[in-house]
């Protein structure tokens, strides 16, 4: 199944009616500068949390790459910061943040009512949709499909509380990573693995398993965004970067190199891009 096409859609009018809102983007007031702002106004380094997962963040030849990875690259040096990247495990995203131990998440995070209690986030970039991974022969052919399952998520990941909240009749089975979500599919321990479609090619290509293709679909009202500690005045930074990204075509440009072209809406159009 081709991914690009409702990704690229999606994404663009996400990415577009956060500009439309009275030519600024959403998000929570920020409080007073702390010692990171005043770091930040002198330049510096933005140190960002990554997880390696292809197509958002990987290297090739010695080069970090990624749809995820390049648009950090741009929100950073448009802050006129230097970016530094940090590769972990989704579930030690953000307790690092909250250390201090980097300043931003970028990492295909969905904005949650959750998250939003304890961090800020940026204006959107992206849009979520998710993704049932099912192993060769599965009997599982639609969404419909998975009910009275056992379905595999990354623990920690957004995909855990929408099954609990969307699906009351599957037993969700935690795993630390992909990987060993499919180690459980394949022992027959899961019937499939719920994660982010965008990462979906990427797993089926590597997994130690036959895969078939992809069972994807849209989250409504669900925007991929950065993701910073709370009160963090650098979110207007990174916002008014992001918005200058879509306006200049930079965002398209990053887009298409991860996911097929397609025509663009006629509003995403209008915009200059």
């Amino acid at each position: 199944m081709n991914l690009s096409k409702p990704l690229l859609v999606v994404g663009a009018l996400v990415v577009v009616g956060a500009i439309a809102l009275g030519g600024r983007f959403t998000g929570s007031a920020p409080s007073a500068a702390d010692e990171t702002n005043a770091a930040a106004a002198g330049g510096g380094t933005l140190r960002i949390g990554v997880e390696s997962t292809e197509p958002v963040y990987y290297e090739r030849g010695g080069e970090a790459k990624g749809f995820d990875h390049d648009m950090a690259r741009s929100v950073a040096e448009g802050m006129g910061l230097e970016p530094e990247f940090v590769a972990m495990e989704l579930h030690e995203l953000f307790p690092a943040l909250r250390e201090g131990k980097i300043d931003m998440v970028g990492a295909q995070v969905t904005k949650t009512s959750d998250l939003e209690r304890e961090f800020d986030f940026s204006a959107p970039y992206f849009s979520t949709y998710v993704a049932f991974l099912t192993p060769r022969g599965s009997t599982i052919h639609t969404r419909g499909d998975i009910n009275g399952k056992r379905i595999a998520v990354v623990d920690g990941a957004i995909q855990e509380s929408y099954l609990e909240e969307k699906y009351h009749d599957v037993e969700i089975v935690k795993a630390p990573n992909v990987g060993a979500a499919l180690t459980l599919i394949g022992r027959g321990e899961a019937d499939a693995l719920f994660h982010g479609a965008p990462y979906a090619q990427s797993i089926i290509k590597s997994a130690p398993i036959a895969l078939d293709e992809p069972i994807v679909y849209p989250v409504k009202d669900a925007p991929i965004a950065f993701v910073v500690r709370s009160g963090d005045q650098r979110r207007e930074q990174i916002d008014g970067v992001l918005k200058d990204m879509v306006l200049g075509g930079e965002w398209l440009r990053i887009k298409t190199a991860y996911f097929e072209a397609d025509p663009l809406s006629d509003v995403f159009g209008d915009k200059g891009s």
